[in-house]
């Protein structure tokens, strides 16, 4: 098995081990919550993933802020009653508006900080995932702009590395050889996966005249995110199966 699958493993085996039951959190806290097991994480990881966006802000120069989109886990958009999304803790709650693009923003609160409040969605993490969203304004629906992709890995290892115990984070170092998770996915033995709201027919990295036609497996395709050789204004354009019955 590639070393890359071995880390995700890991995290994934990281991610379920945070599963807690209602009235026993973190660090002694207690919570009530109506949903056993629903997709949380921590305020003060979630923050760390703000301050990696301003950090590198750079890879994706146009998108005013970090947002975070719900969605199916594989990718898949959510239909019919959104979630709801709130900051809490003890003595503390900030609702988050969740839109009809099932987005939604996470800001600074030093209250939140202080309470080590919980970012809680109102259905089971078995049932949804919450995912940082980068997307430089002005791109087709069906294009994905690398430097954004770029930023949503780092982002996400960020929050992943703040909540995975300690043992999971020093072991997938020793497997990537590097703290910089993202950057070994950079070849095509080692590829970033990437999902997407429909099923895909194709997808191609685009720079220039230069292509590189990508690996696609249902809502997923295959990126080596963090080969130098292509830069960050590098487009993946997409080609979506079309809907059974559509005209061609």
């Amino acid at each position: 098995m590639r070393p890359v699958l071995i880390a995700l493993a890991l995290l994934s085996a990281a991610a379920s081990a945070q599963d807690v039951e209602p009235g026993a959190n973190r660090e002694g806290v207690v919570h009530v919550n109506a949903i056993k097991n629903p997709e949380m994480h921590s305020y003060r990881a979630i923050a760390a993933g703000l301050d990696t966006f301003d950090a590198q802000h750079a890879l994706a120069p146009s998108v005013p802020q970090l947002r975070f989109r719900v969605r199916r886990p594989g990718g898949a958009l959510l239909e019919g009653d959104l979630p709801t999304a709130k900051l809490t803790a003890d003595e503390f709650t900030l609702a988050l508006p969740v839109g009809a693009d099932a987005l939604f923003d996470v800001p600074r609160s030093q209250q939140a900080w202080d309470a080590n409040a919980e970012l809680v969605l109102s259905r089971k993490r078995k049932e949804i995932r919450v995912w940082p969203y980068v997307r430089t304004p002005g791109l087709a629906d069906n294009q994905r702009r690398l430097g954004d992709l770029r930023l949503e890995c780092q982002v996400f290892v960020t929050v992943a590395k703040k909540e995975a115990p300690f043992w999971v984070v020093a072991l997938a170092n020793t497997v990537f050889l590097t703290g910089d998770w993202c950057s070994f996915f950079k070849d095509r033995d080692r590829t970033w996966s990437v999902n997407v709201e429909s099923p895909l027919a194709s997808a191609v990295l685009r720079e220039g005249e230069r292509t590189l036609p990508l690996k696609v497996k249902n809502r997923q395709f295959e990126l080596p995110l963090y080969d130098t050789s292509w830069g960050n204004d590098a487009v993946v354009d997409l080609a979506f199966v079309a809907p059974e019955g559509a005209a061609p």
